[in-house]
């Protein structure tokens, strides 16, 4: 086990002394305060969040598996150059459920500390009540939990993060970090007002902060949500390689990124969205403040998308696809081309589109996004960048990530041959009879993983 962690920091670019000196602690659902954070005696999750002496710069803290019920905060503090990594023990799913019996009780995972990298395991909340009488987006009492995040410097890697009041908020107080490779679905709730709950809300105030690489879909408000009042800070995102599809119960942008103040250095790029019907609004990049500048490249936007009050914006290589209007600049500036630097498309398109994005952190892993507006039966993928021969491996449907996979075998070097069958997501807690939309055969998102 320790040689694994060792091998988590080498791939963090750590130098030679910082992986030499790497202690790996142990956290258990039966661990205790009075533990020594070894695997024999582990430690319970809030005293390992809580920093305790022994951990250092460059640590790795491990979940064993079972269910860790409640709120937690974390002050973990590593350095730039040896995060401190808390991370799902291997062939184990640990899970966060943020529930508690006090109905008043607030249950996020709060990420406070710096420099500190969150890795591999659920967040979730199991309480079955959604508010369907709340109006608002603050009901009066309690909260479905998920990720709220101050720290410096913070990155969420590979989480699968459901059925939350909003699966991450990330705000101003901290600076950088990124969202990689996350699945995030059903969170929020309905209202009589409207849906409420985002997949990310997000501000930012120095820095960039990247979300990248983030499969989003069934939320009951908004996918990416970079938004604020007059006040908030909306500064400097990174937004790329993300696949965000919408359900006919929300109409509300796939990517938003605008609010009461300007908005500058936002970089949306090589996303790929989808909507029932494709009528739900896929970008709306600008809301009410005039803005600065946005480079918008390479994406491919199946829905009607908005660009609203930039002083200098970059629009090129992107995909637009809606039944009409697919895409509107207000204003247009004087030097943007939209036809001649981008496709337009009105109606639905043909063909076969394949995406596949390797995974930066789990060597093996990838997300595979497919347009298949022929409907074919099947999809072929060259999974050579992915996967070495003899190397064996599961393709699981991103709408079923727990479930059965729709391929598994042993990489040959050939190319594989993936089935579009539609593959329903769970419904939301506390909504058993809600069917989630299928999106297959038009559109399925995958996740290759190695076989454990």
């Amino acid at each position: 086990m320790r040689s694994l962690c060792l091998a988590l920091a080498l791939a963090a670019a750590l130098t030679a002394a910082d992986t030499a000196s790497a202690r790996d602690f142990f956290v258990s659902p039966r661990g205790t305060p009075g533990g020594d954070g070894s695997k024999d005696r582990p430690w319970d999750l809030g005293t390992a969040l809580a920093h305790p002496e022994t951990v250092k710069p460059g640590d790795c803290v491990w979940l064993l598996g079972g269910t860790y019920r409640g709120a937690f905060k974390s002050r973990l503090k590593g350095a730039s150059d040896a995060p401190i990594t808390v991370r799902q023990a291997p062939r184990q799913r640990a899970t966060i459920d943020c529930r508690s019996d006090d109905p008043k009780q607030r249950v996020d995972f709060v990420v406070e500390g710096e420099h500190a990298r969150y890795w591999g395991f659920e967040i979730m909340g199991s309480d079955p009540d959604r508010w369907a009488d709340a109006k608002g987006s603050h009901p009066p009492e309690g909260n479905r939990g998920g990720v709220t995040c101050y720290g410096l410097h913070i990155a969420f890697i590979n989480l699968v993060v459901h059925d939350g009041s909003c699966g991450f908020g990330w705000w101003s107080s901290g600076e950088g970090g990124e969202i990689y490779g996350c699945l995030i679905y059903n969170n929020g709730w309905d209202a009589p007002d409207r849906g409420h709950g985002h997949a990310i809300y997000a501000q930012n105030k120095k820095g960039t902060k990247r979300i990248v690489d983030c499969i989003l879909f069934n939320q009951f408000s908004y996918g990416v949500h970079v938004y604020g009042s007059s006040r908030a800070s909306l500064n400097g995102f990174h937004i790329e390689g993300n696949a965000a599809a919408k359900s006919p119960r929300s109409l509300t942008p796939g990517i938003l990124v605008g609010g009461g103040s300007p908005s500058e250095r936002i970089v949306v790029k090589d996303n790929c969205t989808w909507s029932t019907g494709h009528r739900a609004t896929a970008l709306m990049l600008g809301y009410g403040a005039n803005n600065k500048d946005a480079a918008v490249t390479g994406n491919t936007f199946v829905g009607p998308s908005t660009l609203r009050k930039w002083n200098r914006l970059e629009v090129a290589g992107n995909t637009f696809i809606a039944p009409a209007a697919p895409v509107s600049v207000e204003p247009p500036p004087a030097d943007l081309d939209l036809a001649a630097a981008n496709t337009v498309l009105r109606g639905r398109p043909t063909g076969v589109k394949v995406f596949i994005r390797p995974n930066r952190y789990d060597p093996g892993r990838a997300n595979i996004i497919v347009y298949n507006w022929d409907q074919t039966p099947e999809v072929q993928l060259d999974l050579g960048n992915i996967l070495k021969r003899g190397q064996a491996y599961r393709i699981v449907s991103a709408q079923d990530f727990f479930g059965k996979a729709v391929l598994e075998g042993t990489f040959d070097g050939r190319p594989v041959r993936v089935p579009m069958r539609s593959c329903r997501a769970p419904p939301p807690v506390g909504k058993p009879d809600y069917v989630p939309p299928a999106t297959g055969p038009e559109f399925n998102v995958f996740v290759v993983l190695p076989a454990e």
